[in-house]
């Protein structure tokens, strides 16, 4: 129990850097850039929120990328108990985490952003309320580290937004290629790694410690994989379906090409 507290308290003064840091990075970031790069300047007071807002959830998405392999490559007990393992790397980074969402969420206030986006606010505050339960109860810290690997594709997501506001393009190789590596990052983290979790969570319900935990843990996971479904079908109206559709014209014209080559060569030869 002593052990525990001190865990929690831990947690809490990473919790209070964390936000302080974020926060300052959006502003300190947003001087940089406006002394850099000429596009910034051009942009509006909202575009510039944005960017600042989207550049800071960009650090911390490849921040989470590194910390949360690590977490289970060097602690490979935290996937086999995703409910009492203590790894105070994972405490770390959902503490981190924490600040990090509680920044975002005073940014979306100050600035007036997202402010008509609810699925942006469900998830920050479904994000928040696991989180800070697992610090309460020092329990449940692997399977939220395990939630994290989504910024694996968030560091692409984030790619995009910033290249769009930035260049105001999708007609580059370089879009092109990273909307193929959010395509695929995508389905990887947020279908198949946290469809995994859904399950695991409903086969393990009686490992945790109270029904209520597992409710919130199991409500918690379905309200994510709807916002992930809601997100890919934007993301595939967008971006996606005529990105394979350009794809699969490429590939019936190249075939129709070389079936024609085929059959004049066949009738020269006759």
């Amino acid at each position: 129990m002593e052990n525990c507290t001190n865990n929690t308290n831990d947690s809490i003064r990473i919790i209070g850097y964390s936000f302080v840091g974020f926060t300052l990075l959006n502003y300190v970031s947003s001087i940089c850039v406006a002394s850099l790069k000429v596009f910034y300047r051009k942009l509006d007071k909202r575009k510039k929120a944005l960017w600042d807002n989207t550049f800071v959830s960009y650090i911390h998405a490849w921040i989470c990328s590194v910390i949360t392999p690590i977490c289970f490559y060097y602690y490979p007990n935290a996937w086999h108990d995703m409910i009492y393992a203590d790894v105070s790397l994972c405490r770390f980074q959902i503490a981190l985490s924490i600040g990090y969402f509680c920044a975002d969420l005073f940014d979306f206030w100050i600035k007036n952003i997202f402010m008509d986006s609810p699925g942006i606010w469900l998830h920050h505050i479904v994000v928040i309320t696991t989180f800070v339960l697992s610090v309460v109860t020092c329990k449940f810290s692997p399977y939220l580290t395990a939630t994290l690997l989504v910024e694996i594709s968030n560091v692409f997501l984030h790619q995009r937004k910033l290249y769009l506001i930035s260049f105001k393009t999708k007609f580059t190789p370089f879009y092109q290629f990273n909307s193929l590596l959010l395509f695929l990052t995508f389905v990887f983290v947020r279908f198949t790694v946290h469809g995994y979790l859904i399950i695991r969570v409903w086969r393990e319900y009686k490992l945790f410690v109270h029904i209520a935990y597992w409710r919130i843990a199991f409500l918690g996971m379905i309200a994510m994989n709807v916002l992930n479904l809601q997100l890919f079908m934007q993301l595939w109206s967008a971006d996606w379906s005529k990105m394979f559709k350009k794809k699969s014209s490429s590939v019936i014209a190249k075939d129709f090409r070389k079936s024609s080559s085929t059959k004049v060569h066949k009738k020269m030869n006759l």
